[in-house]
């Protein structure tokens, strides 16, 4: 494809200071950065002041009269995307995602979706004939950019030379850091995990600084792969622990929950590897254990910037409580609020292993099936920070039957393939 020189585009020093519409899509195709030319010209709204991350999806905006109304060919518009979208979103009519569209507009996209998926380079761009009614270009570059975290698209007018924007877009790691720092802040359900190193002070106390710092670095590597298998973000966390998110998808009401579950019997499997590796290391008698929390609610999340890259972050009352749910666990138990667990299906809670431990005639009985508020367990006494969450209820989880869970979610796929 010839690229046009006619006229010189200005370079600006950022990706999201660009004079153009453009906006990036997460991988659920929720607008997640747009800038004004954008919302003015193809949407007619303005998108940044939406609140609810399922307020902003891509195609919902689109198939708005106003937004239809804004382009001299919608299905021209449409289509541009397509290519884009495979891969990412399942086509209609098994996604649940273009169910509020209607049955029309959703059997209409279902005529124009492509039968295959076409492989495109990480930089991908395309002459359109169609144009913005409120803009006085004729005919458009559709410039995509493809990262990991979304789709950044951007709308040159032909007459514009695209080599400098190209060139920008070569700079991936700055163009997706620049993204990320102003993408749009947005109400998401979410289930948080907190783990927390038992007794790290003495532990740190006990080896020589390089050791302990060798024992965190690898006990954080060998993590990374259930954190990296069960979807979750990392946010940032004070001392020896980490906090991780898991963010619900649209129309997914409890698969975040059950990815933080899975994710902390697994993250408990790793330290059960780690702690006897250790033990052979060094003949000692501590423990390595990471004692967990789970809660799920509804934050703002965003990124903050940092030194090196921005760190994802979520504001509300979620991150602390979960915090504090950790703090109760001792020898590496899972905590888990009633919040959480108890709005699972029954058929998913059938294979997890939960309940509370009661002090009966000098030993712990066990019962099963059951919650506790946290002002009610045996062993507060030790938790002089509980005060706060003294009324949640919450429970331990013993084990969680990951194979039957999966087979149970197949199974429900199965069924209903929009579930």
């Amino acid at each position: 494809m010839a690229i046009r020189a006619n006229t010189q585009a200005a370079i600006p020093e950022a990706i999201t200071q660009i004079a153009y519409p453009a906006y990036m899509v997460n991988r659920q195709w929720d607008i997640e950065w747009i800038n004004p030319q954008a919302e003015e010209l193809i949407f007619g709204q303005p998108i940044r002041t939406l609140r609810n991350i399922e307020e902003r999806h891509f195609f919902s905006l689109a198939f708005t009269s106003k937004a239809r109304d804004l382009v001299t060919d919608f299905e021209g518009f449409i289509k541009s995307h397509l290519p884009l979208v495979q891969g990412d979103i399942p086509a209609p009519p098994r996604n649940p995602l273009l169910v509020p569209l209607g049955i029309d507009a959703v059997s209409w996209l279902g005529r124009i979706w492509p039968d295959e998926v076409e492989v495109l380079p990480q930089i991908n761009y395309r002459d359109e004939r169609f144009s913005f009614k409120q803009s006085p270009f004729e005919g458009y570059h559709r410039v995509a950019a493809m990262f990991r975290e979304g789709i950044l698209i951007i709308w040159i007018p032909s007459a514009v030379n695209l080599a400098p924007v190209l060139d920008l877009l070569t700079g991936r790691r700055n163009v997706i850091t620049d993204l990320l720092i102003n993408k749009l802040p947005a109400l998401r359900a979410m289930a948080v995990l907190v783990a927390d190193l038992q007794n790290s002070v003495k532990i740190s106390a006990d080896l020589p600084p390089e050791e302990y710092f060798d024992l965190i670095t690898a006990m954080w590597a060998r993590l990374e792969k259930p954190f990296r298998d069960f979807g979750c973000y990392s946010g940032k966390h004070m001392g020896d622990g980490v906090v991780q998110f898991f963010l619900a998808k649209p129309g997914d009401t409890f698969g975040h929950s059950i990815n933080a579950l899975l994710c902390a019997d697994a993250i408990r499997s790793c330290m059960v590897d780690i702690n006897r590796e250790w033990k052979r290391k060094k003949q000692w008698l501590n423990e390595l254990v990471l004692n967990v929390g789970l809660h799920e609610g509804r934050e703002w999340i965003g990124y903050i910037p940092s030194a090196s890259t921005p760190e994802f972050t979520a504001l509300g009352d979620t991150v602390n409580v979960t915090a504090r749910v950790s703090g109760i666990g001792r020898n590496g138990c899972v905590w888990v609020s009633k919040q959480l667990l108890s709005a699972l299906p029954s058929q998913i809670l059938d294979h997890v292993e939960y309940g509370i431990r009661r002090p009966m005639e000098g030993q712990d009985l066990f019962i099963p099936k059951t919650y506790s508020r946290v002002v009610d367990l045996p062993h507060l006494e030790r938790i002089p920070k509980s005060t706060d969450i003294a009324n949640l209820s919450v429970t331990e989880m013993i084990r969680i039957d990951q194979p039957a869970v999966q087979a149970v979610l197949r199974s429900m796929v199965a069924e209903d393939p929009q579930a």
